[in-house]
């Protein structure tokens, strides 16, 4: 006879609530793998030609994916801020193995300690070297109510006159290296500031700059007041391009996966492009909360969480960018934040967001043409290589499969 445990009334509830938690968790996954598919890849075709323009049949064609269209970033703040150049190196050569995208801070209290001597000479040194490796840059935050944001020679937040200056003078300074701008910070918690004229002044400044409002506690709850903030701006012609998500308060929750897409869902609503622009799973030994999942934020857990929002979230048509809040532990704003410990050696989730984005979701494909020189592939939205070898003579290329678009390309033999 095996006698069998007696399980009480709340243990069964507490039994059914994580199992239905989980087969929520993973019907969400198997959502979002179906439509990474359909959203994040297209169909594309190289057609080889000689130098006549008459079709090759037969060759060689390899497609390789170099540059994601998708925007997988950090924010860059212990640039050079380590105590030893072997650290500094260290930071950078994780950064760029990684990410396409990164954010460079203009926190007012710290950015300009004395009036009028702003500390650009960090900032271009930031932007020169991710220039040099195709990395893309944000700018965070140029004007904010809490007290970064408030510069110690003034009394409060400075005047219209003052903010309207400072706007103006750093986008027009970084015109063409700094594409995307986060003017105003949370500004549906903190209304000190206002967004209206600062989007304005900062799209008069730089009419190609890329505008994104952000703000928190939106993956907790939808935070309806930012909502309403995005509806009432967009109908007063406030001009922004895209709605920056915060993705770290409550700082414990492990946001269920079902919420995170409903929560898109409702902001993608607005017309805008999504942007999780501060997502902060830990690894610091805090109790997770908010979910069927249970137990510590230890390096386990935030691999495993880490690996399944980025799934749900690259697969969301609306979205255009995820950044993570710190790379390194030496530096991180919250214990265990970073995807690399203190010593600079990475965490399970750098591995495992390395694997995710460089390749699974990174397209290779080899073939040879048909009788009318087209080699046809699927493959995600990026710029690829091109290498074309026959009998004629050798090509290579440069292509960029894009949504939407036709993606026939024609590659010419010498």
């Amino acid at each position: 006879m095996v006698l069998l445990p007696v399980v009480g009334l709340c243990d069964a509830a507490r039994c059914g609530e994580a199992a239905g938690g989980a087969e929520r968790e993973e019907a969400a996954l198997k959502k979002a793998g179906e439509d990474i598919e359909k959203n994040r890849k297209a169909g594309a075709t190289v057609r080889v030609v000689d130098a006549k323009g008459a079709p090759v049949a037969g060759a060689t064609v390899s497609v390789e994916q170099a540059r994601h269209d998708f925007l997988f970033g950090c924010n860059i703040y212990m640039f050079d801020r380590f105590k030893s150049a072997e650290e500094n190196e260290a930071y950078k050569k994780r950064f760029e193995e990684l990410f396409n995208y990164a954010t460079t801070g203009f926190y007012w209290k710290s950015y300009e300690p004395e009036k009028g001597r702003p500390q650009y000479a960090y900032t271009d040194k930031v932007v020169a070297w991710c220039a040099a490796r195709g990395i893309r840059l944000k700018g965070h935050p140029l004007l904010w109510g809490h007290e970064a944001g408030v510069p110690t020679w003034s009394q409060g937040q400075p005047a219209a006159d003052v903010q309207k200056q400072r706007v103006v003078d750093i986008l027009k300074r970084y015109t063409g290296k700094i594409e995307f701008w986060e003017v105003v910070n949370e500004p549906a918690h903190i209304r000190s500031v206002k967004i209206d004229e600062p989007y304005r002044w900062a799209r008069e400044a730089d009419p190609k700059g890329y505008l994104i409002v952000n703000d928190y506690y939106v993956m907790a709850n939808g935070f309806p007041p930012f909502l309403k903030l995005l509806e009432e701006a967009k109908a007063g012609g406030v001009p922004y391009d895209g709605i920056g998500i915060q993705a770290h308060e409550p700082r414990t929750m492990r946001f269920p996966l079902e919420n995170v897409r409903s929560t898109l869902d409702r902001y993608a609503a607005l017309g805008k492009e999504l942007h999780i622009t501060e997502f902060t799973p830990c690894s610091g030994g805090q109790d997770i909360t908010g979910s069927h999942v249970t137990g510590k934020w230890d390096e386990a857990a935030q691999a495993d969480y880490a690996a399944k929002f980025y799934r749900v979230c690259f697969a969301h048509p609306a979205m255009r960018a995820l950044t993570w809040w710190d790379l390194c532990d030496n530096g991180a704003w919250l214990k265990g934040g970073g995807m690399l410990r203190a010593d600079l050696t990475p965490k399970p989730v750098y591995s495992a967001l390395q694997k995710l984005i460089h390749e699974e979701w990174k397209t290779r494909a080899e073939g040879q043409t048909d009788a009318t020189g087209a080699f046809a592939f699927r493959g995600f939205l990026a710029t690829y290589r091109v290498k074309v070898k026959a009998p004629g003579g050798n090509a290579e290329a440069e292509i960029h499969v894009a949504k939407d678009a036709p993606n026939e390309f024609k590659v010419a033999l010498p």
